[in-house]
């Protein structure tokens, strides 16, 4: 079926893009919480050719709780240095709400 654009697309329509990349994942560190110790990760998803954003997600043994997309930069590089930048006080509050 041919479109506008005689390629069967609308022309100045946005088109739908699948990312090829899988999820990126890195260990940011660790965040103590009483007496147990949680594993950081956070979890990169590209959004567009431009956009990236970026997941917190906590892990102790089997737990695992994962936040709504907290951080959005240009670039793979820049989500994972905006999160490890965050303040161990956001982890605390990022961690609660996650459980919640």
């Amino acid at each position: 079926m041919s479109g506008p654009d005689g390629n069967g697309r609308d022309a100045g329509r946005p088109q739908l893009q699948i990312w090829d990349d899988e999820r990126r994942e890195s260990l940011l560190g660790t965040l103590p919480d009483g007496d147990a110790v949680w594993q950081v990760f956070v979890l990169v998803d590209p959004v567009s050719d431009n956009l990236v954003r970026g997941y917190l997600s906590f892990r102790l043994g089997e737990q695992r709780f994962d936040t709504a997309a907290v951080v959005v930069e240009e670039t793979t590089d820049g989500v994972v240095e905006r999160a490890a930048a965050l303040p161990r006080s956001m982890l605390i509050q990022l961690l609660s709400s996650a459980r919640d």
